[in-house]
């Protein structure tokens, strides 16, 4: 197997690229791609936590507390009610709307770097490939907690049998 033949490797190298193109095009601001994909999703789903953010992120809550913080530092984003009343949810506020239509316009001239490289029919056809290639990894991960939970169950159970 050659290393341009290894999936995995192919896509990581495409992304460090992508990641390169935004960073200079944010290179004069405060702002990193997270900052932009946090601000974006709590715009889509006002209220989220930070739990839900980390997710986006690719990370865990701890990143998106950390995230959540600095954007809140900023003005960015407020905390407020949440789904239950142990969470708070974050909310985008309008310095911070103001804030996310500029970093998109430089996120839309990457993403548009990137589309130069392709044809319409190629850019349909490599989302599609890379959804079903992030679904494949998600239903692994479901059978993965799936069958964790079963095992623990059934130690569960075992351990309730060997007691009695």
């Amino acid at each position: 197997m050659k290393l341009s033949e290894i999936i995995g490797y192919r896509l990581d190298m495409a992304r460090c690229a992508a990641l390169r193109s935004i960073y200079r095009l944010l290179g004069d601001t405060p702002y990193r791609p997270a900052d932009t994909t946090a601000l974006l999703l709590i715009k889509e789903r006002p209220g989220c936590d930070q739990t839900t953010l980390g997710r986006a992120l690719a990370a865990n809550r701890s990143v998106g507390m950390k995230i959540a913080m600095r954007l809140e530092e900023r003005g960015l984003l407020a905390r407020g009610a949440g789904r239950n009343r142990r969470t708070k949810g974050l909310y985008i506020t309008p310095l911070g709307e103001t804030v996310l239509a500029r970093l998109i316009d430089r996120h839309e001239r990457a993403e548009a770097r990137l589309r130069a490289a392709l044809d319409p029919g190629e850019q349909e056809l490599l989302l599609k490939l890379l959804g079903k290639i992030e679904q494949a990894v998600l239903d692994e991960e479901a059978e993965l907690a799936s069958g964790r939970a079963s095992q623990e169950a059934k130690s569960d159970t075992d351990g309730d049998t060997k007691a009695a």
